[in-house]
């Protein structure tokens, strides 16, 4: 299904049986709660609006709800109900590849990728993150995380590195490298105080 937004602005939708919606794991991720006549307008809504990875319709009572999520951060469920619908928007490395750090010009008012003022450059939109290949969703506290920017920084969340240097998980505040740097080094003052009792222990007065 495509929607019927101006063309730079359309997105491609894979639609799921009737008598679901969508169930977002946090509450934020809801982006609109509206109405609309029809499915293609829910639809058309959800490509003018580029954080919009999913959407779902009630045609009874024309709810159109659009998500900021997809399927690793939400759930198609089954309602009593079959006059609900689920849209997801579908995405591939293709949308991405040709314009990402390109100049700007090249992701004017495209809705997978946004100009940068600080680069001037086609760069993920807000709330996603580069993964080498595509923009995908920036992820929520505790998810475990392998880059610095996979996090929510909106939510005051970031990837941690362990005492190892290895990316850990999401979690609250940016200060949780330093507590990991300063166990480092207590420990590695521990082992160093050992071995200096050790070497007191064994060496001939």
């Amino acid at each position: 299904m495509c929607s019927p937004a101006h063309a730079i602005y359309s997105s491609r939708h894979s639609l799921s049986l009737q008598g679901h919606e969508f169930q977002p794991q946090y509450g934020v991720q809801l982006i609109f709660n509206n109405t609309a006549q029809s499915l293609l307008l829910c639809a058309a809504a959800c490509s003018q609006n580029p954080p919009c990875r999913t959407f779902d319709y009630d045609s009874s009572s024309h709810r159109c709800r659009l998500f900021e999520a997809d399927l690793t951060n939400g759930a198609i469920i089954a309602m009593a109900s079959q006059t609900s619908i689920v849209g997801s928007v579908i995405l591939s490395a293709s949308l991405y590849a040709s314009m990402y750090n390109q100049s700007c010009s090249a992701c004017q008012e495209n809705r997978y990728q946004t100009c940068s003022s600080t680069t001037n450059t086609c760069q993920c939109p807000g709330n996603s993150y580069w993964n080498g290949s595509m923009c995908l969703l920036q992820l929520f506290a505790n998810a475990t995380c392998s880059q610095i920017d996979a996090c929510r920084s909106d939510l005051n969340l970031s990837c941690i590195i362990n005492s190892y240097g290895e990316f850990t998980q999401c979690l609250t505040g940016i200060n949780l490298f330093t507590i990991f740097t300063k166990i480092a080094q207590i420990e590695r003052m521990s082992d160093y105080a050992s071995l200096r009792f050790n070497d007191a222990v064994v060496s001939p007065n």
